[in-house]
């Protein structure tokens, strides 16, 4: 079978690159290894219209490029707003507000250092502490931004993990979707010009002349003149060895986490858990839970629990019940992603990449450039779609 564009993986990253690709009229093919697209836009469904987020969980007005991609796909109108519920912190097994595990003196102490002191060159441990004080750094503001990528965050790039984007004000400011944001991904992967293979395991990668072939498990044999990865850099560096070494190496630097999360729901009666937007916990299994509560339901809740990696499923149901008092579950599922675990240098590493792709048919893109939100995986895709249609 042959395309203009074989795209490698059907995450946010691969589908917005397939949605631009055929967009400019560019027959795509899409090989996805799981059987549903979406990545970490992965959402449980329920057969009564309960659904519950696995992987990402809002968006912003600030995401101009997959709003664009929402607008284009017609799911605009599905669009929801979250309610406003807190963040809130699991201290020694008992739900706290986060102002009451903060040491406000410390912090009127540290805080003017904002001013003076610069996030490039520094880790999230070594600029956070010095801003907000060492005590508040371990028991609040440490937990809670590594809650954010769910994983350790400590040696990452000061500068990586927020970014300033202008707002679309004609946009809700937090939103979801109906039916979840994997909604997002079912829309893209069903655009005119995208053929999506799911179960597609990648087992090789070849080129001859200017094609490249791409064979999957089972003997199916994909054919293009244009190639783009979108998938974890070590698969990447598996998958072109034989094509880019040096980028290969290169990508195989990159360190990455595998995300393992767990959601649950449960009726609203059987909880006595107070409404939050995502509970932050001390030194636990898990780097957070967040709950639907920020769209009510009736009937339901529901709660992800963001693992650390290496837990089984008897600890990690375990842990839930302990938590939610209850190990009454409606519905359950697991979902794993892979995200990248950037740190100082990491800049550099990308910069690498893309002066070894330059010129070439291969088009990388995915959460371990420029930054690990959604938006910033759509907006590296549309950077190598403007590079594909240069190429062209």
């Amino acid at each position: 079978m042959q395309a203009d564009l074989l795209v490698i993986g059907g995450g946010i990253s691969g589908l917005s690159l397939a949605h631009y690709a055929s967009g400019a009229g560019l027959k795509t093919i899409v090989l996805e290894k799981s059987e549903q697209a979406g990545g970490c836009l992965s959402t449980m469904r329920r057969p009564d219209g309960f659904w519950l987020d696995l992987g990402a969980h809002t968006c912003y007005n600030s995401y101009s490029n997959l709003i664009g991609i929402i607008e284009d796909c017609g799911v605009r109108e599905k669009l929801l707003q979250r309610e406003k519920v807190p963040f809130m912190m699991l201290v020694d097994g008992k739900v706290k507000s986060i102002p009451s595990q903060l040491d406000f003196i410390e912090l009127a102490c540290s805080v003017p250092r904002i001013f003076t002191l610069a996030k490039t060159g520094r880790t999230v441990g070594s600029y956070y502490p010095r801003i907000v004080g060492r005590k508040n750094f371990d028991r609040v503001i440490g937990p809670a931004l590594s809650a954010v990528p769910s994983q350790r965050a400590d040696d990452f790039p000061a500068d990586m993990l927020f970014k300033k984007r202008k707002r679309r004000k004609d946009i809700i400011k937090k939103f979801t979707v109906k039916q979840g944001l994997q909604t997002v991904a079912d829309a893209a992967s069903g655009g005119k010009g995208i053929e999506l293979i799911t179960g597609a395991d990648v087992v090789s990668v070849t080129a001859t002349g200017r094609m490249f072939e791409v064979s999957i498990s089972g003997g199916r044999v994909f054919r293009s003149g244009n190639l783009s990865l979108a998938v974890p850099p070590h698969v990447a560096s598996r998958l072109i060895s034989n094509i880019l070494p040096d980028a290969a190496a290169r990508l195989s630097e990159i360190k990455i986490s595998q995300i393992e999360s767990f959601g649950v729901v449960v009726r609203k009666d059987a909880v006595e858990l107070p409404l939050f937007t995502g509970l932050i916990p001390v030194n636990d299994l898990f780097f957070s839970i967040v709950s639907r509560d920020t769209v009510a339901d009736p009937v339901y809740r529901g709660f992800t629990f963001h693992f650390r990696s290496g837990l089984d499923r008897t600890e990690k149901t375990k842990r839930i019940a302990e938590v939610l008092c209850t190990d009454k579950f409606e519905a359950s599922s697991e979902n794993l992603t892979v995200l990248p675990s950037p740190v100082l240098g990491h800049e550099k590493t990308v910069a690498d990449i893309d002066r070894l792709i330059a010129g070439e048919r291969v088009f990388i893109t995915g959460n371990f450039f420029s930054g690990l939100a959604i938006e910033d995986c759509v907006t590296r895709s549309l950077t190598e779609f403007h590079r594909l249609k240069a190429e062209l």
